[in-house]
């Protein structure tokens, strides 16, 4: 049995940019989801990042196939119930309050949370290699250089946002770049009314609104140590319940993989009723064969080290860890 619930963006949007990306109080997280909260023990309580009502993924069609349920209930779940957050920074939230049981978002957030303490362990990656689109207005700057002095969004916090820093330091203008905090939803109409001279979309948003002709000046495919991934993170107090909560997870995905390798377009199909968007849109953000088999591929380790190491140097985190300490 599933359940869905959609959480609005809280009233801590418009925190200084050192908060968004590292989060603000936890009584934030607690206030908006009471209802999660008091979740009865039977039910795993699965966060991610929208706008779908349901997750996509290897993880969301596992839960879709019914193999994710099947491989919990021996640990005493009956029931996956899941809850849809705007932005990495607010599931950080969720899971920081205890309202959450797991979560699957972005490398960046959830590295910054670790930094910070919140409890919860690594027990998979959903998705390696996500790509950022940096968009442009009609008729606007042709090149990341033209950038300097103007006003660039991005969702702070997110895996975009560090693409964003990276890109910019890469070419020496972050300290001459604004950079403001945009949600995917409303990019395009940032971009249309040119209140933006750029705005970084995530997977499925960008590959959307070039089709609608707004010009792309750089991708983190071009630069393969800014691009993203989905992890997994199980929290202290479910751990605790169930010890082998990852194994079981890495089962239901495996499944789930071998499902979509058989027939992708059935996949695609889900995860575009899913997400909302149209299925060459889907296809384009999530390859197949970006999808790990593995709990811990070392591709997706390496991101996780390079990305606190940046963190560290840009004084986004301050305290250090041991990426290997963090897996289950």
């Amino acid at each position: 049995m599933r359940t869905w619930t959609h959480y609005p963006t809280p009233s801590n949007a418009l925190l200084s940019r050192r908060n968004l990306l590292v989060g603000g109080a936890a009584a934030v997280a607690s206030a908006a989801l009471p209802a999660v909260a008091q979740a009865q023990s039977s039910v795993l309580r699965l966060g991610f990042i929208g706008p779908g009502k349901k997750p996509g993924s290897a993880s969301g069609y596992a839960l879709a196939q019914g193999h994710l349920v099947r491989e919990l209930a021996p640990l005493g779940y009956t029931e996956v119930s899941t809850h849809v957050f705007p932005n990495g920074p607010d599931l950080n939230e969720a899971l920081a309050a205890g309202s959450l049981d797991v979560g699957i978002y972005g490398d960046t957030p959830a590295v910054v949370a670790k930094s910070r303490g919140v409890d919860g362990k690594l027990i998979g990656f959903d998705n390696l290699g996500m790509n950022v689109w940096l968009l442009t207005p009609q008729g606007g700057v042709k090149t990341v250089k033209e950038l300097e002095g103007k006003v660039v969004a991005v969702a702070l916090g997110s895996y975009m946002h560090r693409y964003v820093l990276g890109l910019l330091k890469e070419a020496g203008i972050l300290k001459t770049t604004k950079v403001v905090y945009m949600l995917p939803r409303d990019g395009e109409v940032g971009l249309e009314k040119g209140s933006v001279a750029a705005f970084a979309a995530p997977i499925n948003t960008g590959p959307l609104l070039a089709s609608r002709g707004y010009p792309v000046i750089d991708e983190a495919d071009r630069h393969p140590s800014l691009r993203g991934s989905a992890v997994i993170v199980a929290s202290g107090k479910a751990l605790a319940n169930a010890p082998t909560l990852g194994a079981a997870w890495l089962r239901a995905r495996r499944a789930a993989i071998a499902d979509i390798r058989k027939d992708p377009d059935r996949y695609y199909s889900f995860h575009a009723d899913a997400s909302g968007f149209p299925v060459a849109v889907v296809k384009e953000s999530y390859p197949v064969s970006r999808f790990p088999d593995e709990a811990y591929p070392a591709t997706g380790l390496q991101a996780l080290e390079d990305i606190k190491v940046f963190l560290l140097g840009e004084n986004l985190i301050k305290q250090d860890f041991n990426i290997a300490q963090w897996k289950v």
